[in-house]
């Protein structure tokens, strides 16, 4: 098995099993994560491992499969996800906290990641459809509804 896979799969098993630790041994000490659901992107341990907290704390029955992994080389990858769950706690949001809203979440995306020599994640790029969520979350109109509303 390649570093990419045996990183990949740890990773997927850590954070299905929503063991917050577990997950951060997979990340450098000085990791970037880029993910669209914020500003800037996330800058070591503390940043990730607040995402983290943040995710499972809004979605406690959040279910996380990799569906397909892409190798480049021993040191950089990607991944097709699948993320699954209720909204049932508050989210953390860069303009805030929302309130848990009880709706359900069905979403895929996409990570690039790159490694560093020990096989620990250095660079990593999400990848998923931010308008998506908001939708499925009751957050943000589906696309007719904001046509009707825009009518009016």
């Amino acid at each position: 098995m390649s570093k990419v896979e045996e990183t990949t799969r740890e990773y997927a098993a850590a954070y299905a099993a929503h063991d917050v630790e577990r997950v951060m041994k997979r990340y450098a000490k000085d990791a970037v994560v880029t993910d669209p659901y914020y500003p800037e992107p996330l800058r070591g341990h503390d940043a990730i491992r607040q995402d983290l907290r943040d995710v499972f704390r809004a979605f406690p029955d959040l279910t996380f499969r990799i569906t397909e992994i892409f190798e480049k080389d021993d040191r950089t990858g990607a991944s097709e996800f699948e993320l699954r769950g209720t909204h049932s706690g508050p989210l953390a949001t860069p303009m805030g906290e929302v309130p848990a809203t009880g709706k359900r979440l069905d979403m895929v995306g996409f990570t690039l990641a790159r490694l560093d020599e020990g096989g620990l994640i250095r660079e990593e790029k999400r990848f998923y459809d931010t308008a998506g969520v908001m939708r499925q979350l009751g957050l943000m109109p589906e696309p007719a509804d904001a046509m009707e509303m825009a009518r009016h």
